[in-house]
């Protein structure tokens, strides 16, 4: 996130079960999804510490698509590819990302096949980097 500027961020949060969702997407798209299994608050305060430079306002309509693909994700069910995202990467934290994406549900695969799968063999640990830094965990498991 570093030199990214956002001015508005769209914030909602839900319960499923035991796990509290606080979602986040700004006017251009999903922004970063958080779990937790604690009820930290209002969403907009969840979220003025870890992006203290955005204008927040708690709104479900602008935080739709997201709520729908956390849903389906949750629910053992494809994520629609076409979820508008406002998410600034490197070029291989995009490829990790698809390629975990694209792992069909129930199948596990290591780091280093997924290293493999993003065209860096050898790469593990610059795979398990890459996952630490996924704002949208549920979209990217």
């Amino acid at each position: 996130m570093a030199g990214k500027e956002i001015s508005n961020l769209y914030c909602r949060s839900w319960r499923i079960g035991g796990l509290r969702i606080y979602a986040a997407s700004s006017d251009k798209g999903a922004f970063r999804v958080c779990l937790s299994l604690r009820d930290e608050g209002d969403p907009c305060d969840f979220f003025r510490t870890r992006v203290p430079s955005a204008h927040l306002e708690e709104n479900r309509a602008k935080n739709r698509p997201l709520i729908s693909a956390v849903e389906a994700a949750l629910r053992n069910r494809p994520v629609s590819p076409s979820v508008p995202m406002d998410v600034h990467a490197t070029p291989f934290q995009w490829k990790v990302w698809k390629a975990v994406a694209g792992i069909p549900f129930g199948v596990t695969k290591t780091y280093a096949e997924v290293a493999a799968m993003a065209g860096k063999a050898g790469g593990a640990r610059a795979v398990g980097q890459a996952m630490g830094r996924n704002p949208l965990p549920l979209i990217f498991p």
